[in-house]
């Protein structure tokens, strides 16, 4: 995770300008109450981090993410002293039980490889009645992505198993699932949808050649020729006949919340 999420800078470009359209849906549907502790596990840049500031004025909030680069950006994105960054894995919070009165995640959970224990310790770390809730893109429904590694494997059929694309929690079910394993109460799951729109085909392409994220990965990994066949397929396919100019794609998420139950 570490190598495919190591530049800040170039992740807000790819990702992290939807993050910031995606994050107060995400906080609204969460039910964030003001006045408490808030933690925000796999806090990236920091995008919800700033809007749960700006939502619950009173609350201290913490941010934990394992990437460096992305913890250092983040501290200079929020000066607000209410605001603390660490570093830190989601599979061992280093926080003390029923420490926060919300425990959120915003599209970090498809990338964890033990999705399962990441939500044990959220909930942990979660007061007994505070909520834990999380997001996650839907597979299908994340059209800047999908249209990505349709074309790539039209052109490379080893793209699917070479790529670093999120293989769980991607799809309709899979979360609220997991938050009723994990015990949590009042499971309620839905779907959160931003539009992503594009000034041109270019600020859709180049943000995929700095190296950041899945896609980005495996574009590196092309060669010169092959870049450039997916470059022309991926502007055909997103522009096909018409002018060259704007466009937009759907985003499509999905979004559970769950309470920590109050009695063992």
């Amino acid at each position: 995770m570490a190598d495919l999420f190591g530049n800040a800078l170039a992740y807000e470009e790819l990702m992290g300008r939807w993050s910031v359209r995606l994050a107060p849906l995400f906080a609204n549907f969460a039910r964030i109450t003001d006045g408490g502790r808030v933690l925000d596990v796999g806090c990236g840049t920091g995008s919800l981090v700033r809007t749960v500031a700006g939502m619950a004025r009173q609350s201290a909030i913490v941010g934990i993410d394992p990437a460096q680069p992305f913890i250092e950006y983040a501290r200079t994105r929020c000066a607000d002293s209410r605001i603390t960054f660490d570093r830190g894995n989601a599979l061992d919070l280093p926080y003390p039980a029923a420490s926060f009165g919300h425990t959120l995640s915003l599209l970090v959970l498809m990338f964890v490889p033990q999705p399962e224990k990441a939500a044990q310790e959220m909930r942990r770390a979660t007061r007994p009645g505070g909520t834990v809730a999380a997001c996650t893109w839907d597979r299908d429904g994340m059209e800047m992505s999908a249209v990505f590694w349709e074309e790539a494997v039209r052109s490379d059929p080893d793209a699917e198993a070479g790529s670093e694309r999120p293989q769980r929690l991607n799809q309709a079910g899979q979360l609220a699932a997991l938050w009723h394993a994990t015990g949590l109460q009042q499971v309620e799951e839905t779907v959160l949808e931003i539009g992503m729109d594009f000034t041109s085909f270019d600020d859709y392409w180049q943000p995929h050649l700095k190296g950041v994220g899945p896609t980005g990965a495996y574009v590196d990994r092309l060669p010169p020729e092959q870049r450039e066949t997916l470059r022309r397929a991926l502007q055909k396919r997103l522009q096909a006949d018409r002018p060259a100019g704007p466009f937009s794609l759907r985003a499509k998420a999905l979004a559970v919340r769950g309470v920590v139950p109050k009695t063992p």
